[in-house]
């Protein structure tokens, strides 16, 4: 699990830590949302010493990765839960030229409009035919 672990990180552009390996594999052996208390108190269980403030950089780092999502609920603390690339559904959108276009403007327009529909976007790609 641990080889699986440290070759999406790398995946990801992450440098593999130790702590980035210990919280991604708390969060895939629970497989439901968990706090960051939640997090610590898992390694805790497990003998492994990370620091409360260390969980929040590694969950910040995985989230700006693409490799976790995190849900706010009111009030509450915030949950962290992996996201599942291979369960997440596409839109594919067909063009016939967009070669005029400025593609960062596109994406921030993309990710404004999903925004208000509260639906995260995991990535972008621009295909040129074959």
């Amino acid at each position: 699990m641990n080889i699986e672990i440290q070759q999406k990180l790398r995946q990801s552009n992450l440098k593999i830590t130790q702590a980035r390996v210990s919280v991604f594999k708390v969060l895939s052996d629970q497989n439901v949302p968990l706090t960051a208390k939640q997090i610590y108190q898992q390694l805790y269980l497990n003998h492994q010493q990370i620091s409360l403030s260390t969980i929040y950089r590694v969950v910040s780092d995985l989230e700006r990765a693409g490799l976790l999502h995190q849900k706010l609920n009111g009030r509450d603390e915030a949950h962290y839960v992996l996201i599942n690339k291979s369960e997440a559904e596409c839109l594919n959108i067909h063009c016939i030229d967009l070669k005029q276009i400025n593609k960062s403007s596109l994406i921030k327009s993309l990710e404004k409009v999903f925004e208000q529909f509260n639906v995260d976007v995991l990535d972008i790609e621009f295909n040129s035919p074959h």
